[in-house]
C-alpha cells in the first residue's frame, strides 16, 4: 500500500477494493465496526454491497478517465 501511495498507482485501489468486495460477497459477512451477516441482518448487508460496489466503480471509472472528456 504504501508503493501504490508513493507512486500514485490508482489502479492498485480498484483492484484492492474489487478483490474485498469478491470476499466479502463469497463470504456472506462483512466486517466494518462490527460484523454484519448476510443472515442476521439483510438490509444493511445489502446496502453496504451497494455502497462497496459503488466505490469499486468510481475506482475504476477514475482510473480509466472515461469521463475525462475534453482533456488531454
Amino acid at each position: 500500500m504504501g508503493l501504490a501511495v508513493y507512486f500514485d498507482w490508482q489502479w492498485f485501489w480498484a483492484v484492492f477494493i474489487l478483490l474485498g468486495l469478491i470476499h466479502v460477497i463469497r463470504s456472506g459477512e462483512i466486517h466494518f465496526v462490527e460484523a454484519v451477516s448476510k443472515k442476521e441482518t439483510p438490509g444493511l448487508y445489502r446496502i453496504m454491497i451497494i455502497i462497496w460496489s459503488l466505490l469499486a466503480l468510481y475506482s475504476i471509472v477514475n482510473y480509466l478517465n472515461v469521463f475525462d472528456i475534453g482533456q488531454n
